[in-house]
């Protein structure tokens, strides 16, 4: 798990700050890795603003993972004109989405943590479920999380430390993290809802690219796996998504907000041995979910 700062939510999980001017125009993305990119359906739509509405997102992803640059290393990073540079950083600036610092550098402002957090406090599911995942780890000693599916990818809402795994460190672990759904617990879980059609439009569009020698890396084996899943009920990552990491997820549905999503619990094989892994701790996830699912419908 990354550190006690890196549990605040990425930048990359608020392009719902640009969402607005997004559904205006009609625009839709994919994710392509880390980066936004515009469909070929979009080229055919797009004028200026919309292309510099993703120059601006660009320019924001690639300071978050400089944490600070000038606007000249900006320039150079994005091959873009220094005057035009400068036009771009004073109009963020001047919204409020990055911060100048004393010694002339940029960096990305806390604006994005408030409209984030918020976000996520939108969500029924993120609420109801939050508390439920916090005991989860508490009781297990192990980490605990969820996921919802967003555009065919899976979205990191909430994970929590249980005290087993306090030093214990992941990386890309912090809500907003966005990942293929046939990697993980949760995603797998989530699949399992949908219909073969969406998951074949998932593969299509993202592919099904290995995290590890374990990963599910065939649509044949994945719908084998997918199949196992409808049939007992929960997900299972057997060092698929992280090396040295086992997960269980089940799936939750929240109708009223036509969110589905997934709830996992992770740990070390040495602690989510086989018994614990096949037999005990999935009927302890399982009831967590069923938690969760009542609370949302009731």
């Amino acid at each position: 798990m990354s550190n006690e700062g890196d549990m605040l939510p990425s930048i990359r999980s608020y392009a719902a700050v640009f969402a607005s001017l997004v559904t205006r125009y009609h625009w839709r993305y994919e994710i392509t890795g880390t980066i936004m990119r515009v469909t070929d359906a979009d080229r055919r739509m797009s004028s200026g603003p919309l292309k510099s509405l993703v120059r601006a997102n660009r320019i924001l992803e690639g300071l978050a993972e400089m944490r600070s640059a000038s606007v000249r290393e900006l320039a150079d990073e994005f091959e873009m004109p220094l005057s035009t540079m400068y036009e771009y950083i004073n109009t963020l600036e001047t919204i409020n989405y990055i911060t100048k610092t004393t010694n002339g550098r940029y960096r990305i402002s806390t604006s994005f943590l408030e409209v984030g957090n918020q976000v996520m406090r939108n969500y029924d599911i993120y609420n109801e479920a939050d508390p439920e995942i916090r005991r989860l780890a508490e009781e297990t000693g192990e980490f605990a999380g969820l996921m919802i599916e967003e555009n065919r990818l899976g979205v990191l809402v909430s994970m929590k430390k249980g005290e087993k795994v306090k030093r214990l460190q992941v990386n890309r672990t912090y809500p907003g993290v966005k990942s293929r759904l046939h990697t993980t617990a949760y995603g797998k879980a989530i699949l399992a809802q949908l219909s073969d059609d969406v998951i074949d439009e998932a593969i299509e569009q993202y592919g099904l690219h290995p995290r590890t020698a374990n990963s599910i890396s065939g649509r044949a084996e994945l719908f084998e796996d997918i199949d196992r899943t409808r049939e007992r009920g929960y997900a299972l990552d057997d060092e698929e998504c992280f090396d040295g990491m086992r997960g269980i997820g089940v799936s939750i549905t929240a109708e009223t907000e036509d969110i589905v999503a997934g709830i996992a619990l992770y740990g070390p094989p040495n602690r989510l041995d086989d018994e614990a892994f096949y037999d005990e701790f999935p009927s302890l996830v399982q009831e967590y979910a069923d938690t969760i699912q009542g609370n949302l419908e009731y």
